[in-house]
């Protein structure tokens, strides 16, 4: 009598012949089934009854470095890029405010001070028959519709138009203006609710603002000449060259960063023409550490930017892990 252990020897042999057979396409589509199905057993006879074969490849060290190189390339252009849109905001920002806060000064010589924005950014609206909104009625606070009426009076002077019409708007454009031409003058924080506050008022929206550029150009300053270093003195070859290394898969095809294709040369441009800001970074910071009692500032706040770029360079060699490239390069 043949016996289970003789059936399932037999089973098996025909297993293997069967499955020696498939081919590559046929083997996944069967590895699939069984692997829903939870099957084990068939899935090793799979795996044994594959087919062998030896290959070649190129030096295995050097190609993982080619991916590497790859994609630090990439992270460093993607970081740069960021850290160039964010100087792009806030600088924007920080015009936008300024040009609202000189522009509601205008407006309130022309009324020869009829109306006029405090330095809490409050407009006294006039009562009467001067406080009818036209534009806006009683949809938004008197103050935001009176400025934002008198915005649109302005613009409907200008030679321009809108892509939509501020009529067939349901979120309109000027009272939106008109709150940001308030927000950038310091808030009052008199009130009692703050009476235990040390301080009376909140920063304006313009020194905030400037406050995140230059939080961003010391960021962009130690990213890109951290990248630089690590490019310069790890690798031996040029930023540019290590910003230009194409992503594995496209065919040689040029690097970009984005909207900009940035560069060494913009990159230092980009610092030069914010070097006012960079300058005054070391006094900045004592002036900060002093008002909070601190004899000094963290290490990880230095205002010396180009150590902390050479440490970041320094921690990129680390990383890496390419061959001939260390820390101390």
């Amino acid at each position: 009598m043949t016996s289970i252990d003789d059936l399932k020897h037999d089973l098996k042999g025909v297993s293997d012949t069967v499955l020696g057979n498939l081919d590559t396409e046929e083997r996944l589509r069967v590895f699939i089934q069984e692997a829903a199905e939870d099957r084990e057993e068939r899935i090793e006879w799979l795996r044994d009854t594959a087919p062998r074969y030896e290959y070649t490849a190129t030096d295995l060290e050097y190609t993982n470095g080619t991916l590497k190189v790859s994609m630090m390339s990439l992270m460093a252009r993607n970081q740069l890029y960021q850290n160039y849109q964010a100087i792009q905001n806030h600088e924007a920002t920080r015009d936008k405010h300024m040009a609202l806060m000189m522009l509601n000064e205008t407006l309130a010589r022309l009324s020869r001070r009829g109306f006029d924005v405090d330095e809490y950014g409050n407009v006294d609206v006039p009562e009467g028959a001067d406080a009818e909104y036209s534009a806006y009625g009683d949809k938004q606070a008197p103050d935001i519709s009176y400025l934002a009426t008198r915005y649109r009076e302005l613009w409907d002077e200008l030679p321009v138009e809108l892509l939509v019409d501020e009529d067939e708007r349901a979120v309109k454009q000027f009272p939106g203006l008109a709150a940001s031409g308030l927000l950038a003058y310091p808030s009052d924080l008199s009130g009692e609710m703050f009476d235990d506050l040390d301080d009376d008022r909140i920063d304006s929206e313009v020194y905030l603002t400037e406050l995140r550029l230059l939080k961003a150009l010391v960021d962009f300053h130690i990213n890109f000449h951290g990248w630089r270093l690590f490019a310069e003195e790890h690798l031996e070859v040029s930023f540019d060259e290590f910003l230009n290394t194409p992503v594995p898969g496209d065919s040689g095809a040029s690097a970009s960063s984005g909207v900009v294709d940035l560069d060494e040369e913009l990159c230092r441009n980009i610092l030069s023409l914010n070097q006012d800001y960079l300058e005054a970074y070391p006094a900045l910071l004592k002036e900060w550490a002093d008002a909070d009692g601190l004899e000094d500032v963290d290490e990880e706040v230095t205002a010396d930017l180009d150590a902390r770029a050479r440490e970041f360079a320094d921690g990129l060699a680390e990383d890496a892990d390419l061959p001939g490239v260390t820390p101390d390069a």
